[in-house]
């Protein structure tokens, strides 16, 4: 540490008060991020805290790593240090909602379960599924670009997000956007900072765009052993006038074929009741029947078992997963891809293909060299049809072993801005691509 951990407490005490602690009093890997153990937890209270934090350790040469909810510290590569862990866990509240004008202010540490519960009082709610754990914060969704099903027809977190506030790393609170849906002044600062990782700034709060919960949900699900014909229906479903919240592809557990989930929803019910019927029709044409049609409690259990199909599991002794970024049009052929490089180099593999907007996770399970393997090749896959693959999760063993984040075009320009943003790479060093 630039800092010995006795002087790094007795400086944070007073900026922090009872916000800091050794790190690993209780539990040395809880306070661990990819293996990499830190000196100090410090929990600020508010914006100024976290502040008066990052200023200091921008003077004293010690470097931060900001957690969330903890959920996806497997993403990106180990820190090439890590002196200070900076939670977010006392800044989680609603700060304002605006129900008329369909906006909402959170601060960062907010779990998104508890944002959508609160504004659901209001029958309205932040346009976000992606697959976390309940511990997921805001900030973390943001930093991460983390995307659900449902990107599909709401878009992802920079559609969503129309404000932001943050602390740079010497300690300079910036906000860019607004309050209001149609705001155009300043820089687009918010965009800059989704998916960053937390290497440009802290997130402290962020104001969204919201819409009303739809009153009405059908989902229609078909099987078969075979991609092509599931394939063919989602061609000519996006090809039709429908308009589906989602279109998912699950390998099927146990088997070699794959389940299709389309899932319709609207502010009136005949109007998912009759896209449903149309999707059972042109299934019909394709040689496909509809094996499910679900509504209510069972159309919820449905997709919950989906979002849990890739969780990790306890037999799996080394294992990691990958986010690909492809053309709709290229989603059954990659995971074809999949299916035939997992069998032939013996690596398990699970997949869930958002197969309406092209982003595709899947989980894989194998020896070490062999997954190592199965990221080059399938990463080419990907490139090959204009897309790209990362590892959006993986112990930090394996991690760090691997290229996690692959070829980036605007590298040069990824590192103009960090070294405006953190000259001294305070902030989560060495997590970004190419080492930032």
């Amino acid at each position: 540490m630039a800092v010995p951990t006795e002087a790094a407490l007795s400086a944070l005490a007073p900026l922090v008060g009872a916000g800091v602690r050794p790190a690993g009093d209780a539990d040395a890997d809880a306070d661990a991020v990819m293996g990499v153990r830190p000196a100090v937890v410090v929990e600020p209270a508010d914006e100024d805290e976290i502040a008066a934090v990052l200023a200091w350790a921008h003077r004293a040469g010690a470097t931060v790593l900001v957690r969330g909810g903890g959920t996806q510290l497997g993403m990106g590569a180990p820190p090439s240090a890590g002196d200070i862990v900076l939670s977010m866990a006392r800044l989680n509240a609603q700060l304002e909602h605006a129900p008329h004008d369909q906006t909402t202010t959170v601060q960062a540490g907010m779990r998104l379960v508890d944002v959508q519960a609160a504004l659901a009082e209001t029958n309205q709610w932040l346009a976000l599924d992606p697959v976390l754990r309940p511990e997921a914060t805001i900030g973390g969704v943001i930093a991460t670009n983390a995307s659900g099903a449902r990107r599909l027809r709401y878009g992802g977190v920079r559609d969503a997000l129309i404000g932001i506030r943050v602390v740079l790393a010497d300690g300079t609170i910036a906000k860019g956007g607004g309050k209001v849906v149609k705001n155009v002044a300043g820089y687009d600062l918010p965009k800059l900072f989704v998916g960053s990782l937390g290497t440009l700034g802290v997130i402290v709060a962020a104001t969204f765009r919201l819409y009303p919960l739809p009153v009405a949900s059908r989902t229609v699900v078909c099987a078969s052993p075979d991609l092509a014909p599931l394939a063919t229906l989602i061609a000519r479903v996006r090809a039709s006038t429908l308009v589906p919240t989602s279109i998912d592809l699950a390998s099927a557990e146990g088997s070699s074929g794959a389940e299709l989930a389309m899932r319709f929803e609207s502010g009136v019910a005949p109007a998912v009741d009759d896209q449903a019927a149309t999707v059972a029709r042109l299934a019909g044409e394709c040689g496909l029947n509809v094996t499910q049609d679900l509504t209510g409690a069972e159309e919820r259990r449905f997709w919950q078992a989906l979002d849990g199909a890739l969780e990790a599991r306890a037999a799996e002794s080394s294992a990691l997963t990958v986010k690909a970024s492809l053309l709709p049009a290229q989603v059954v052929s990659w995971l074809g891809e999949l299916t035939g490089l997992a069998a032939a180099m013996s690596v398990a593999a699970r997949y869930r293909a958002h197969a309406g907007h092209g982003i595709v996770y899947a989980r894989l399970s194998g020896t070490a060299d062999a997954l190592a393997s199965a990221v080059e090749r399938l990463r080419a896959a990907a490139s090959a049809g204009r897309g790209s693959l990362v590892v959006s999760d993986a112990p930090s063993e394996l991690a760090a072993r691997l290229d996690v984040w692959g070829p980036v075009a605007a590298l040069d320009v990824m590192r103009r801005i960090k070294e405006r943003f953190d000259p001294n790479a305070t902030l989560n060093p060495g997590r970004f691509v190419g080492g930032l």
